[in-house]
């Protein structure tokens, strides 16, 4: 088996290791011409992990200049951020006919709403989309550290073969059909994880991350309920495992994007923009369609106004309490 993994960031590179161990060839495509030569020539990622040697089946190759090389490949595996996702897939769209294809991506697109499987599946045609999704860093993935995914397919072939491309003895799996469903506790847990760092700027105690914590995985859960066909999916590691993780650690990107705003430390120029575009871009949508299908979201709609209003965050934070207070009562 070949697999081609679109996009050599540090998420991509770790899939990379983890899957090289269990295939032929791993075809690892991005844009940085160094970059993709230092890995063909000392099997070394210099940007992400410059200490880490690749296994020597993992080849890169330019996404553009090299794509005819994905027609050779059984799987696409493709790990580029959310907003390219959709403009990616369609430039590849000749090469990826027909081919299984399986999305890590955590994002969704607005206005359309839709999921990253559902972007690909539209720009490219091909239905044979599938995804995973966990509490996996890709520091500690790519080390060998015990981490879990849930697999989102519809069907047992699409399931064996995910299994078979994560086998380890340091992962977990466990299954989900619901694809979509999958997609949205990625989503969701980097909403909430903006929401708890907002909060945790002027949060004093334990006490009160917890208790915020456990609020926002109520509303969190209440969403899923009303949208989700897989009705297990909350204990699953795609939701209770990648949320904890996301809410509950400073390398948490969406996280540090929420203690910035909350502190008022928010700059463009020192912080990662896609990261902000796509917290607002993320937080609109599920706002939107929260609202649509008359889901109460409190604290989605505190996270809202807080990045796209000057309001006092502290003022906010106060209101919000006093109303879920009078919800509780």
């Amino acid at each position: 088996m070949k697999v081609s993994i679109i996009g050599a960031g540090s998420y991509g590179t770790a899939l990379a290791q983890l899957i090289s161990s269990n295939v032929n060839q791993v075809f690892l495509f991005g844009r940085d011409f160094s970059l993709l030569n230092e890995i063909n020539k000392n099997n070394v990622n210099k940007i992400y992990f410059p200490s880490m040697k690749l296994n020597e089946n993992i080849k890169a190759f330019h996404i553009t200049k090299d794509a005819e090389y994905i027609k050779d490949c059984d799987v696409i595996v493709f790990s580029v951020p959310s907003g390219v996702t959709r403009d990616v897939a369609r430039k590849l769209s000749d090469y990826i006919n027909g081919k299984m294809i399986i999305s890590t991506a955590k994002g969704i697109e607005y206005p359309s709403l839709n999921t990253m499987s559902q972007s690909i599946i539209k720009a490219t045609g091909n239905k044979n989309v599938y995804c995973f999704s966990g509490p996996t860093f890709a520091d500690e993935l790519i080390k060998g550290f015990l981490s879990g995914f849930t697999l989102g397919g519809d069907n047992n072939e699409s399931r064996e073969i995910m299994l078979h491309l994560l086998s380890s003895p340091n992962i977990l799996c466990d299954y989900s059909e619901d694809i979509i469903g999958v997609e949205l506790c990625g989503v969701l847990k980097n909403i909430y994880s903006i929401a708890v760092g907002i909060f945790d700027s002027f949060s004093q105690s334990n006490n009160e991350h917890y208790t915020f914590l456990n609020l926002c995985f109520k509303e969190m859960k209440n969403i899923l309920d009303n949208i989700v066909n897989d009705k297990d999916i909350i204990n699953k590691f795609c939701c209770f495992g990648d949320f904890n993780l996301t809410t509950n650690t400073d390398k948490s990107r969406n996280r540090t994007l929420g203690l910035m705003v909350g502190k008022g430390l928010l700059n463009l120029n020192d912080f990662n923009p896609s990261i902000i575009f796509e917290g607002m871009k993320s937080v609109k949508a599920l706002k939107k369609h929260s609202n649509k299908v008359g889901i109460d979201t409190p604290i989605l709609n505190f996270t809202h106004q807080a990045l796209n209003s000057k309001k006092n965050v502290k003022v906010s934070i106060n209101d919000l309490l006093m109303k879920i207070r009078k919800e509780l009562n």
